[in-house]
């Protein structure tokens, strides 16, 4: 079989565990995840400065004032380029599972999560300033009513666009999302929900390599032992990991849930310097 920074798109989707030889690349999730915390905290800081000086400093000319107020969106197009070109080379992501403290294997968020964060932090508090400073809906010359219905409307728009810059801040910071293996759930952290999907709910000898590197579906017999919070994709039968961000090759990632899955006597070394030897040697990369 090919390494698994060359895996063919068009191999075999039911080929056995063995999911690559030695992996040419060896993944830096500490280096990434700092990476990440701090793209979103550097948009914060932007964001925050831009927002204190278009709203205090009103530059003389059109142009001039054009220019500040253009500041998050230059600045975002290049961040978004960046996500698009780290997230790319699915099937090129390394063969590796990152131990995450205690018994807990991690596919870790990939450098395109901190790109993608702080370009649409950028976005949003350009897009939420004008709304607290003059509001976009407000009309003193209105009825009462409209005026307090276009109030509301303002202070919804707030609302919801402050609830998105906190999430994707709180997961560019804390690395979310990402997937861990644990000795009796797979657990998943997305970036507006999480599933909990204890390991005898899954199917045997599933999931299989899929074709898609974008996202990976579970095939679960036991839903009601599946925990679902917030907004996930998929169903309880059906639950779907979203690898976009994930810093993972897609199929050893699947290789490994099914090895854990039809080998329950190995669950509990997920983590141990043991446990990773023994997938490792199981999944041919010894």
């Amino acid at each position: 079989m090919a390494p698994v920074d060359a895996v063919p798109h068009d191999a075999t989707m039911n080929e056995a565990p063995a999911a690559a030889t030695t992996p040419v690349r060896q993944p830096a999730p500490a280096r990434s995840r700092d990476g990440n915390r701090l793209l979103t905290v550097g948009a914060l800081v932007i964001a925050a400065v831009w927002a204190v000086a278009v709203t205090s400093w009103h530059p003389d000319g059109f142009r001039a004032g054009l220019l500040l107020r253009s500041v998050p969106f230059a600045l975002a197009l290049p961040a978004l380029v960046a996500s698009v070109i780290a997230g790319g080379g699915v099937w090129r992501r390394p063969a590796h599972l990152t131990p995450a403290g205690g018994s807990r294997l991690r596919a870790p968020a990939g450098p395109a999560l901190g790109w993608f964060v702080a370009a649409e932090i950028l976005v949003l508090v350009s897009l939420l300033v004008p709304v607290l400073a003059g509001g976009w809906f407000a009309d003193p010359e209105a009825p009462e009513g409209v005026r307090y219905a276009l109030l509301a409307l303002d202070v919804a728009l707030v609302g919801v666009t402050v609830l998105l810059v906190g999430t994707l801040a709180l997961g560019g910071v804390h690395g979310r999302p990402h997937v861990d293996l644990t000795p009796s759930a797979i657990e998943v952290r997305d970036l507006f929900g999480r599933w909990t999907i204890p390991w005898e709910a899954v199917r045997p000898g599933t999931p299989a390599r899929q074709t898609s590197g974008r996202v990976l579906r579970l095939t679960v017999d036991r839903p009601e032992l599946v925990t679902r919070r917030g907004l996930t994709l998929g169903t309880r039968t059906r639950p779907t990991l979203t690898l976009t961000w994930l810093r993972v090759h897609p199929w050893f990632l699947a290789d490994a849930l099914r090895w854990f899955v039809d080998q329950p006597e190995q669950r509990a070394g997920i983590g141990t310097p043991e446990g990773c030897a023994e997938l490792r040697r199981a999944l041919g990369q010894n």
